[in-house]
């Protein structure tokens, strides 16, 4: 709901508000003093939330894949049309599942983080240190969610092939070089602690991203 919003322009934000008497001020983002559109949300603001989410996605998929493509409005509403192919020109599925996750659920987060903060008017901001955690244990779900969906199920066939588990995690997780070459059957395999520690430094320009 929250994408097919997006591409809708149909969230309550920005002009939106601006032709409703009495409620114009919540256009603008009191932080900014500019219109609170959704790209001013998910990616300019400069209350706690997008900067530090970008960077740790960031940092989580330089791990791995080393470049991070710039992050716009539209590379987030499009994100699950990303296609990434190797030299050769075959699909990198496990790659395109990981942008497509990083992507989608920093972008969320954002969102609600934002709506933690604005919606009970002047609420207090997530520390940096709990949005920190809030997404180290976004991402932690996604993980655990794909290795249980891998697994047989009363006699069937699992859901989720599992070398699309591991092309897509491989690369990213903590401690990987002490895990079992089969990591998928370990207790508490995690991702993301050495993507705080590893994150970009913080951007000069206004976006904070890029």
């Amino acid at each position: 709901q929250f994408f097919w919003k997006g591409l809708h322009n149909a969230h309550w934000i920005g002009k939106y508000w601006s032709h409703i008497p009495e409620c114009e001020e919540h256009a603008t983002c009191q932080e900014c003093c500019v219109t609170e559109d959704l790209n001013h949300i998910l990616t300019e603001c400069s209350c706690p939330g997008q900067e530090i989410v970008w960077r740790a996605a960031e940092s989580l998929w330089r791990e791995k894949e080393g470049a991070w493509p710039q992050v716009s409005l539209g590379t987030i509403l499009g994100c699950r049309l990303a296609v990434f192919r190797d030299e050769k020109g075959k699909v990198r599925q496990g790659t395109q599942r990981l942008y497509r996750i990083l992507m989608s659920e920093s972008a969320y987060l954002i969102w609600k983080l934002r709506n933690q903060h604005v919606i009970p008017q002047a609420g207090t901001p997530a520390s940096e240190e709990e949005i920190k955690n809030k997404w180290i244990f976004t991402i932690n779900q996604w993980l655990q969610d794909m290795i249980l969906a891998k697994r047989p199920c009363k006699g069937k066939h699992p859901a989720l092939a599992p070398h699309l588990v591991t092309t897509t995690w491989s690369g990213t997780l903590d401690n990987e070089q002490s895990l079992p070459a089969d990591w998928i059957q370990a207790p508490r395999v995690l991702v993301g602690s050495l993507a705080f520690q590893q994150m970009p430094h913080r951007r000069n320009n206004s976006r904070g991203i890029g």
